[in-house]
């Protein structure tokens, strides 16, 4: 109960910073305002069309007149802007912001833009959940900074998860074969980066992981060597890892939080050995793409898919926790993290979404996915999982991500996911 309060006053704190800076444009005349702020269509069945949607959305509509007035109480009183005042610089160019992710816990994000020069950008963030979860990351980029289309990035993170969830390695892994492991990880990526026109972004990285698998520390369940050993699974003790690799990046979106036409490209190469050793090695491939279709009034469909394609170098193996995986937040929701994990992997995904407030995005999706140990010749439209729910994404002044509620349902179980000033990959 004092956890599920404390999830509720965090999106109380949501709501008011959203809220609290919308302008009221009650006295626009309809006809006036944005086709997408528009309570009618243009046409009889574009306003047919949204009926659907309308009592769906009803309930929420009336939640959020209820925090719409709690924020108004919060601003005249002056607690939002003195809140805003403290996190965010004058001239918009440091911030500060809480997060949250059921992952990695709670925490502050930080970013600080033209620091000590022109186009150089800090990011940083830390988080700390139960069982000693932590997450911590430090980042810099300049773009510009050998040539204005050439220059840098580095960055670091070191993260603890002390409860992981293992269930095997293959499509058919069975919940039944549930057990725990704490992963330790600490990370550091150097690399030049070039930006090809205004939407693209080419990026060659070298990276040093040491990564430490032991024993979980939720005793609810079974430790990870009582039903596996380092035969079945490849890195059962970690491995420290170089890898080099290239990525490509295109976003043609309109707009960000909810963008109506356009979309992302993401292509990456990357080639992995071990430090010191010679049992792991491994390429992977992998490519996302995603679009996004204004069908009409207030209306988006979201469209995903993404493969990869993991291979052993010579008689080396790889590492398990460098294969592909399929679970929790962003890829099959409707399955716990990581639920299913093999070399290569497949995903599609949906999502149907409408506005229902300015700053209130809800949507439906549904999702299919399935892991592989060989893309190519076993690929089979049998034995795909799937996971489908719907949520609400809240986005700020800026059009930047502010909060995601969300619901995903699979055959296994349901799931609620709440995160805050956490962005989602994709869709």
């Amino acid at each position: 109960m004092r956890r599920l309060g404390q999830v509720l006053l965090i999106i109380l704190i949501s709501f008011s910073h959203v809220i609290s800076g919308e302008k009221d444009r009650s006295d626009i005349p309809d006809e006036q305002r944005p086709v997408e702020e528009r309570e009618r269509g243009d046409s009889v069945p574009e306003t047919l069309g949204k009926v659907p949607g309308a009592l769906v959305s009803f309930p929420l509509k009336l939640l959020f007149t209820g925090a719409r007035k709690t924020a108004r109480v919060l601003d005249d009183n002056g607690v939002v802007l003195r809140v805003t005042d403290w996190l965010t610089s004058a001239d918009g160019k440091r911030k500060v912001r809480p997060i949250f992710t059921p992952l990695s816990g709670g925490g502050l994000a930080f970013k600080q833009n033209d620091l000590l020069k022109p186009g150089l950008r800090l990011r940083a963030s830390a988080s700390i959940g139960v069982r000693t979860r932590r997450d911590f990351f430090i980042g810099l980029r300049d773009e510009a900074l050998f040539h204005p289309r050439l220059g840098f990035e580095a960055s670091a993170f070191h993260t603890r998860k002390p409860d992981e969830d293992f269930f095997g390695i293959g499509n058919n892994s069975s919940e039944a074969n549930e057990t725990n492991y704490l992963h330790r990880e600490n990370n550091v990526r150097l690399g030049v980066v070039s930006r090809i026109g205004r939407r693209s972004l080419f990026s060659m990285l070298a990276t040093y992981s040491d990564v430490r698998i032991g024993e979980g520390r939720d005793r609810d369940k079974p430790s990870l060597d009582s039903l596996f050993t380092s035969q079945t699974v490849p890195g059962f003790f970690g491995a420290d890892v170089f890898s080099t690799g290239a990525s490509f990046y295109r976003d043609t979106k309109d707009t960000n939080g909810h963008p109506t036409r356009g979309g992302e490209e993401f292509i990456a190469f990357e080639v992995g050995y071990e430090r010191g050793g010679s049992e792991f090695g491994y390429h992977k491939a992998t490519a996302d793409f995603s679009r996004y279709f204004n069908l009409f009034y207030k209306r988006v469909l979201a469209l995903r898919v993404r493969a990869e394609v993991t291979n052993s170098i010579g008689d080396r193996r790889i590492p398990f926790f460098r294969m592909s995986e399929l679970g929790g937040q962003e890829l099959l929701r409707g399955y716990r993290p990581v639920r299913f994990r093999d070399r290569d992997m497949a995903l599609a995904g949906a999502e149907y979404r409408w506005q229902v407030q300015h700053f209130a995005i809800a949507y439906l999706f549904v999702e299919e996915g399935r892991v592989f140990s060989d893309l190519i010749d076993e690929f089979s439209l049998k034995g795909f999982r799937y996971s489908y729910g719907g949520g609400l994404r809240l986005i700020g002044k800026d059009r930047n991500l502010i909060t995601i509620i969300e619901w995903a349902k699979s055959r296994e179980q349901l799931r609620f996911i709440f995160r805050l000033n956490v962005g989602v990959k994709k869709l």
